[in-house]
């Protein structure tokens, strides 16, 4: 009986001991550096984060400036220094100085693969490169 009594103790103490730790270690943590203030963020790629803030997108530098204001309803990472992002339905394209090379006018623009990607545009697809233009595939 003693020995079930010291078991059922210790493993009391275990559970306190964790659910404690457990706790505190959630309370104490905090967002800090560049993406602090915002809702949510991405990695940083090609120098630039993607950040969220009231619901909308945007991105930032390294050191926390905003390169692109929350606009976007969606955005991705940046790659080969270009970036998807989308406005109400629509797909577009950013460089990395922030501006649209691309108006969200796409419904849906896939990943540039040797400088040319498949892009959707009412109900029709063909391949463009970065500047908009029709290529062949």
């Amino acid at each position: 009986m003693k020995h079930n009594l010291r078991s059922l103790c210790l493993l009391l103490i275990i559970a306190m001991t964790t659910s404690t730790a457990f706790a505190q270690k959630e309370k104490t943590k905090q967002k800090t550096g560049v993406t602090a203030k915002y809702d949510a963020a991405g990695p940083f790629c090609n120098g630039l984060a993607r950040v969220k803030l009231n619901k909308k997108w945007g991105y930032i530098d390294t050191t926390g400036n905003v390169v692109v204001a929350p606009k976007y309803n969606e955005v991705e990472n940046f790659s080969n220094g270009i970036a998807k992002v989308r406005l109400g339905q629509k797909w577009g394209l950013l460089n990395v100085s922030g501006q649209e090379i691309i108006k969200p006018t796409f419904d849906w623009i896939y990943d540039y693969v040797n400088g040319k990607a498949k892009v959707k545009l009412n109900g029709q697809e063909y391949y463009m490169d970065q500047n908009g233009k029709i290529v062949d595939p």
